[in-house]
């Protein structure tokens, strides 16, 4: 959990500024909000959908499941590249 924790107190500065970058000139506050709203959806149906995973799957199903989708996330995210 510590790792955890220092990672995204690291991560997270960096990806709001990949955002800014990544928006056209005076477009940055609306990639911003755009970025706001996912980061909060996140949190609202991702410890959900993890508990219930657990519950119906068990522990290492569920850490099995969230290997191969952060799998396909680093995918995507290198085809972005």
């Amino acid at each position: 959990m510590l790792l955890m924790t220092i990672g995204e107190m690291i991560a997270f500065p960096f990806s709001n500024a990949f955002v800014v970058e990544r928006a056209k000139k005076g477009n940055q506050g609306e990639y911003m909000v755009y970025y706001s709203i996912v980061f909060s959806m996140s949190h609202i149906f991702a410890h959900n959908s993890g508990m219930q995973l657990i519950d119906n799957f068990g522990f290492n199903n569920t850490w099995n499941f969230m290997i191969v989708i952060s799998g396909i996330g680093v995918l995507f995210l290198f085809m972005l590249m």
